[in-house]
């Protein structure tokens, strides 16, 4: 019996990255943040682990691994399941701020504002959240499009 409620298949997790996104950028929150970095990451997965997905397709998920987006959403993912990395990763650091006069403007909580995530890598380069989840969606749209060709993963969301 399937324990997916409602997910069956790659298609329908890229759809879930979308709407994550969608939730994000609506106003960024640690929340919002951890349900993409899960979901962008897993995805690997869902592709992978998908029974219509073509063989080459699923090969091609090697330039997925390999992107620096979709790596940091790896380490982001695993070190806030385990409350650290048990690696040494692309992440060196993930912060939190909130209060006047952070975040974007008028976004957020009135009186509270809109957090800010930062995420430096070890080569020094730092993203903010939207930033990466902008990134990220990029990845996953690309590799799709790539791929609808062989008809194995389904209509664009």
């Amino acid at each position: 019996m399937p324990l997916t409620f409602g997910l069956q298949n790659a298609s329908d997790m890229l759809a879930k990255l979308h709407h994550e996104h969608e939730r994000l950028e609506r106003e960024v929150t640690s929340y919002n943040f951890f349900n993409f970095v899960v979901t962008a990451y897993h995805l690997i997965e869902w592709v992978k682990r998908d029974p219509v997905v073509s063989p080459a397709t699923k090969r091609d998920l090697a330039s997925v691994r390999q992107d620096t987006h979709i790596a940091v959403c790896r380490d982001l993912a695993n070190a806030n399941k385990h409350f650290k990395l048990n690696y040494k990763g692309q992440v060196t650091s993930a912060t939190s701020r909130s209060g006047y006069g952070v975040g974007r403007y008028g976004a957020g909580t009135y009186g509270r504002g809109e957090e800010s995530i930062t995420i430096v890598l070890t080569d020094e380069s730092e993203y903010d959240a939207l930033a990466l989840a902008r990134s990220v969606a990029d990845v996953w749209d690309a590799f799709f499009a790539r791929h609808r060709a062989d008809k194995s993963l389904g209509a664009a969301p």
